[in-house]
């Protein structure tokens, strides 16, 4: 998932991209108005935005980003003022939190945020091939596949990242559990093979020097 953090404290900015980044988020930054809505775009899920920012205010910022989409925004603010918390409301904010804050806090707004927008993903439909996650079955041309486990928690760690270049070792610290045998990182492009060949799969492209990404063509 991809968050829009858009704060001028640097190390506020910073504080908050190094924490979420730990729990896999993808983070943007923009350190003001301007930047936010030249940054802002369709593969964004949340944004955390702080209202007293330079050139163009939160409150304005989030009044252009609702004019496009209805992804979850989160207000930062050392405001406690009851009118900019109306006004952020009024214009379909999703929450708000004050300064200081806790990054574990955060982290939960966030989580929950991106559960109630985006929820789990289980079932995924590309060409002729189609995937349910809950029984882990796949069919190609309506033809049932056999396909490993692994095989398809790969594919939906992709899909849950679409669009975001994954490295083998961000694939192997979410798919394998503490209780596996971790494998070396090269093993992965074994998996993907086999993805590939098996559920005719074009949109898995590989970023060389980093790892994979899934993108629908």
């Amino acid at each position: 998932m991809k968050i829009l953090v858009v704060e001028d404290d640097h190390t506020i900015r910073e504080g908050i991209k190094e924490y979420l980044s730990e729990f896999g988020y993808s983070v943007i930054e923009a350190a003001d108005g301007k930047a936010a809505l030249d940054n802002f775009n369709e593969s964004v899920n949340l944004v955390i935005l702080d209202i007293q920012i330079p050139f163009i205010n939160g409150l304005d910022v989030l009044k252009e980003i609702r004019k496009k989409s209805n992804l979850p925004v989160l207000i930062l603010t050392a405001f406690s003022d009851e009118d900019y918390k109306i006004e952020a409301f009024t214009h379909l904010a999703d929450g708000y939190i004050e300064k200081p804050f806790s990054l574990p806090v955060l982290k939960v707004r966030v989580d929950s945020l991106i559960e109630k927008y985006f929820g789990q993903i289980e079932k995924f439909e590309y060409e002729n091939t189609e995937v349910d996650f809950t029984g882990y079955t796949a069919t190609v041309n309506g033809r049932r596949v056999d396909v490993k486990a692994k095989e398809l928690e790969i594919l939906k760690f992709l899909l849950e990242n679409e669009g975001q270049a994954l490295t083998r070792s961000q694939i192997i610290d979410k798919v394998w559990k503490d209780t596996d045998e971790i494998p070396y990182d090269r093993v992965i492009d074994v998996y993907i093979k086999e993805l590939r060949k098996k559920l005719d799969l074009d949109c898995i492209v590989t970023i060389r020097n980093v790892g994979y990404k899934l993108v629908r063509k």
